[in-house]
């Protein structure tokens, strides 16, 4: 028994690193794109209303929709896999997709927006606001991407070999 909950950590290690890297490379990319014509963009800004673009106002959006979907992913195709390989039984498997799946995809979900809100607001408590270049721009979008990837796969894919 102790070789199958081994196999299957180091699956979803395996799975949900792959999954940042991949996630981290292409937000960078569409984060340089969206960044590169201007000269700086600051981190944060002091305000809430604020209509302008900031690295953290893209990231943290980025971070929760990026995790609602790929945990929809996740869901489904680490369902098929877990089964082929025999990782739990299939009542754990089986699991309805509603309300199984979307209350544990909204939960660490928002999870990834809170933390992601938490860090920018902590930013800005404490660093004020910093403007940085386009390319620690893009750098930074991936990194949260990556993070929100990398958190949001293995959540989910834990959750689902947890009995409830």
């Amino acid at each position: 028994m102790t070789s199958v909950s081994h196999q299957a950590r180091d699956m979803i290690q395996k799975d949900a690193i792959i999954s940042g890297v991949i996630n981290a490379v292409i937000n960078g990319v569409i984060g340089w794109f969206m960044f590169r014509g201007q000269s700086s963009i600051p981190l944060t800004v002091d305000t809430i209303s604020a209509h302008e673009k900031t690295v953290f106002s893209t990231g943290v959006m980025t971070a929760f929709l990026l995790s609602v979907i790929l945990g929809a992913i996740a869901f489904f195709t680490f369902a098929k896999k877990a089964k082929d390989l025999q990782l739990a039984s299939n009542e754990l498997l089986d699991r309805p997709f509603f309300f199984f799946g979307v209350r544990t995809i909204a939960f660490y979900s928002l999870f990834a927006f809170g933390t992601a809100a938490l860090v920018a607001l902590f930013v800005q408590k404490f660093l004020g606001s910093v403007m940085v270049t386009p390319v620690i721009a893009a750098v930074l979008l991936g990194i949260i991407a990556g993070l929100a990837a990398w958190f949001i796969n293995a959540a989910v894919m834990r959750e689902m070999l947890r009995p409830e």
